[in-house]
């Protein structure tokens, strides 16, 4: 069926609108009506957006005063994974471990690394509520986190180092919008451990001390970058000029507003060490 002919047909059945919306996404992925535009592509398994089509609307009013450019955020991995695979019509937003499971198959170039209170890196803690001194007695418990199953096993792993695999196999990962709704789920019995980063803790202790005296914290990560801007090699004028933008996000009043929605206050080119962390296993 030839794709205006299965429009009009959708809208004869009186078939429901997300149904078009899905269709039209199909038959015209990423493109403006008046042609390509330039793509910032996010996918972030260290966070859980409630609210996708508002952070697109959001980003893509910031980005269309500018030029041809749109953010499409993704909720999915394997989603966001097979359409990058060939683009090259834009810039990836993505954790820095994500980053390094995409440069296996893609070659990418890292541009820009994100900034969270004047620092790039950020540590993941693992707070228990009772005082544990051996692992094993970790053992089957739940954990709340609001990253990915995979990405949360991946940080337990570092944690815990190899010789826990067993424990790290064991443990149950319950998936949650926030990080303070991570220590909320210990605090109130939902969960018996939790991974969130350092400024999370310190963010309960100011919010509720009490409960933020009732945990523990049994081990931290090693120093983690914040997510990164990377661009599919060779990059173009085009991506050139969208990372520019995204670096000047963090010094525009509106940027800033826009940035908040992800969890971050700026961006900045990466140092020596900054690369090294990144491209550490």
């Amino acid at each position: 069926m030839a794709p205006i002919h299965a429009i009009s047909h959708i809208l004869r059945k009186g078939r429901q609108p997300v149904i078009l919306l899905a269709l039209l996404w199909a038959l015209f992925p990423l493109r403006s009506f008046a042609g390509q535009k330039y793509t910032i592509y996010f996918y972030n398994p260290e966070t859980n957006i409630n609210n996708f089509a508002s952070l697109k609307k959001e980003f893509d009013t910031y980005l269309l005063s500018f030029g041809e450019y749109q953010f499409q955020p993704f909720n999915e991995r394997e989603t966001f994974e097979k359409l990058i695979t060939e683009r090259k019509d834009g810039i990836f937003l993505v954790s820095s471990w994500h980053y390094r499971k995409l440069k296996e198959t893609i070659p990418l170039e890292p541009m820009l690394v994100a900034v969270y209170r004047d620092k790039s890196t950020c540590r993941k803690i693992l707070s228990v509520k009772k005082s544990i001194d051996n692992l094993n007695l970790l053992k089957g418990a739940t954990v709340a986190s609001a990253g990915s199953e995979e990405y949360t096993r991946s940080i337990l792993r570092q944690m815990l180092k190899q010789n826990n695999e067993d424990v790290v196999r064991s443990l149950k990962i319950l998936t949650v919008p926030k990080d303070i709704d991570a220590l909320m789920s210990v605090g109130f019995g939902m969960a018996g451990a939790a991974i969130t980063t350092e400024g999370s803790l310190a963010k309960l202790a100011m919010m509720n001390q009490k409960q933020f005296d009732m945990l523990q914290q049994l081990a931290a990560s090693d120093d983690t970058l914040l997510p990164v801007i990377a661009a599919p090699k060779p990059y173009n004028d085009a991506c050139k000029k969208l990372t520019s933008l995204i670096k000047e996000m963090g010094v525009r009043q509106e940027g800033k507003q826009k940035l908040t929605m992800i969890g971050l206050d700026g961006w900045k080119e990466l140092n020596d060490s900054e690369k090294e962390i990144l491209e550490k296993r």
